[in-house]
């Protein structure tokens, strides 16, 4: 995993905005299409506007990419805790993507069958052992947990799925989750990470030995 380091919101932004709208493009050219996994959070926010804005949204052919969900949370699509919903509001709202490239987690189900749902989506666009995504985007949450897999959580423990329903204990609350090695089979990983809060746990993440029942972010190669 390379680190690189952005002081500054701005060139942060810009720099993920450049990396998503140059991949996209490389990605077209080659197969024809741009399949990516979003990360979810307020994090990437400021990219999805980004990408959102006039001077971006026209660099990008939309009618060719594939949007889906690196993990969400099992609230209604219109819930202010929705993945999708922020994703809408900030990306989806402001771009001319087809309704059918647009994989959103059915939530509306039982959280096991949305997950069986979804997995059966990806398996419908992907094939092979496992999906393999352009892009998979990702945060890091301050205890080192990615997408939704959480610090000595069941997902961790997954070898053969691609997309699970996972309980985090902590939140007291079920989300729906690509599993490791789902995400690791992508083209490209990238984290995304901002915030002084999660500075200590990013540091250790690239300094301490491995642990992903402790830091999940740290099995994402």
């Amino acid at each position: 995993m390379a680190e690189v380091v952005i002081s500054e919101k701005e060139e942060w932004v810009n720099t993920a905005a450049a990396l998503f709208i140059d991949r996209a493009a490389a990605n077209i050219a080659d197969h024809g299409y741009f399949s990516v996994a979003l990360a979810g959070g307020g994090t990437p926010a400021p990219l999805y506007a980004a990408l959102a804005s006039p001077e971006n949204r026209d660099r990008v052919q939309w009618e060719k990419i594939h949007l889906f969900w690196g993990d969400e949370r099992h609230v209604p699509a219109n819930d202010s805790q929705s993945n999708y919903r922020l994703v809408k509001e900030d990306l989806l709202d402001a771009v001319s993507i087809p309704d059918a490239n647009i994989h959103r987690v059915r939530t509306e189900m039982d959280v096991r069958l949305a997950a069986f749902a979804y997995e059966e989506d990806l398996r419908q666009f992907f094939h092979g052992d496992w999906p393999r995504f352009d892009l998979v985007l990702l945060g890091m949450g301050e205890d080192g947990h990615t997408a939704s897999l959480f610090p000595h959580s069941a997902a961790l423990n997954e070898d053969h799925r691609w997309f699970v329903a996972n309980y985090a204990a902590e939140k007291e609350s079920w989300r729906l989750t690509l599993t490791l090695n789902a995400i690791n089979a992508a083209r490209l990983v990238v984290v995304l990470v901002r915030g002084e809060s999660k500075a200590e746990r990013l540091r250790a993440v690239f300094t301490t030995p491995k642990e992903p029942w402790e830091m999940p972010i740290q099995a994402v190669d």
